[in-house]
């Protein structure tokens, strides 16, 4: 994606050991950002899900991509480049939506 001037960002964390080690800690105070605590197990509420989905599919797409790491590495990285804002959008301007849900299942699976 290009650099866009950023209007509003969330970090959304979960209890996974990659966002709760002290290296995490400290490079959100050095960086200034305050994250949104996310229940763990909930990927109902996480809008990076169906990204991550979007962006395992063009790589498998991808002719080669497999045949070494270095492929692969480079061949996600032109993935990530590729999703649009209107990509992302599709699934971040549904949080309001999914909460609501995820409320009125009282913390279990939606449609999601």
């Amino acid at each position: 994606m290009e650099q866009q001037q950023i209007r509003l960002m969330l970090v959304v964390k979960d209890g996974a050991p990659a966002h709760t080690s002290c290296l995490a800690k400290s490079a959100r105070l050095k960086l200034g950002i305050t994250p949104l605590t996310h229940p763990p197990s909930s990927p109902d509420l996480n809008p990076i899900e169906p990204l991550w989905l979007l962006l395992k599919n063009r790589i498998a797409d991808t002719p080669g991509a497999s045949n070494s790491l270095e492929n692969l590495w480079l061949t996600a990285q032109h993935a990530w480049e590729e999703i649009t804002e209107e990509e992302i959008q599709r699934h971040t301007g549904k949080m309001l939506k999914r909460v609501a849900q995820v409320q009125a299942a009282k913390g279990w699976h939606t449609k999601f």
